[in-house]
C-alpha cells in the first residue's frame, strides 16, 4: 500500500534521496554557518587578541556586510550565465581564500580582505542553494521541503553564532578558522554527488539547473 502524504507529493525520504536537495540545503546551511562563525568571532579576535581598536573592527564588519549583499545585484545574471554549480564552486573558493588569508596574519588588511571574501562566499553559496532547492521538489511538496530547509539553515546558523565566542576563547583564532574546513569539504562532496547523478530533468519535472 502506498504511503499517504498529507498535502500530496512524495514521502520525505524519497525527496531527500535526491543529492540535489542535500546540495541545496548544505549550500545555504554551510554558507550561513561558516559566515556566522567567522564573522561573530572577528571583532573579538581583532580587539581582544590582535590589539586593533574598535573602529577598525567596525570598519571590517561594515565592509563585510557590503560584500555579502552587493553581489546580489548581479547574482541572477551570474546564475544564468555560469550556472549554479560554478557559482557554488566560486563560493567555496572564496571561503577557502578567506580562511587562508585570515590564518596568514592578524594585520588590519588580513582581517579586511578575509571578511570581504567571506561575504562574497556567503552570497554565492546561499543564493546558489536557495535557487537550486526548488529544482528538487514538486509544487505540492514545496512547504514541507522549504520548512525543513529553513529549520536546518537557521538552527545551524544560530548554533554557529552562539558558539563562536567559546570556540575562539578555547582554541584561538587560527584553530577556529580550521573548524570551518571540514564543512567546506562536506559541501564539496555533496555537490560532487549531485553533479555525478544529475539528470536532464529535475525531480519535480523542471529542467535541471546549469
Amino acid at each position: 500500500m502506498a504511503e499517504t502524504v498529507v498535502g500530496g507529493g512524495r514521502p520525505m525520504r524519497e525527496i531527500l534521496a535526491n543529492p540535489l536537495v542535500w546540495t541545496a540545503i548544505s549550500g545555504a546551511a554551510i554558507g550561513y554557518v561558516v559566515m556566522s562563525f567567522i564573522m561573530t568571532a572577528t571583532p573579538l579576535s581583532m580587539t581582544e587578541m590582535a590589539g586593533h581598536d574598535f573602529d577598525d573592527a567596525k570598519r571590517v564588519i561594515q565592509l563585510h556586510i557590503m560584500a555579502m549583499y552587493l553581489p546580489s545585484l548581479i547574482s541572477g545574471w551570474l546564475i544564468r550565465v555560469v550556472g549554479i554549480p560554478l557559482m557554488m564552486t566560486v563560493g567555496l573558493l572564496a571561503y577557502l581564500g578567506c580562511i587562508l588569508l585570515a590564518a596568514a596574519g592578524i594585520s588590519f588588511h588580513h582581517y579586511l580582505w578575509a571578511l570581504i571574501l567571506l561575504g562574497v562566499g556567503w552570497n554565492f553559496l546561499f543564493v546558489g542553494g536557495t535557487t537550486l532547492l526548488p529544482q528538487g521538489y514538486r509544487d505540492s511538496e514545496r512547504f514541507r521541503v522549504q520548512g525543513l530547509n529553513d529549520i536546518m539553515v537557521f538552527s545551524a546558523q544560530a548554533t554557529a553564532a552562539l558558539s563562536a565566542g567559546a570556540v575562539l576563547t578555547a582554541l584561538g583564532w587560527a584553530s577556529l578558522l580550521m573548524v570551518a574546513v571540514p564543512l567546506l569539504v562536506l559541501h564539496a562532496l555533496l555537490m560532487a554527488a549531485w553533479l555525478l547523478r544529475r539528470q536532464p530533468a529535475g525531480a519535480g519535472g523542471r529542467p535541471s539547473p546549469r
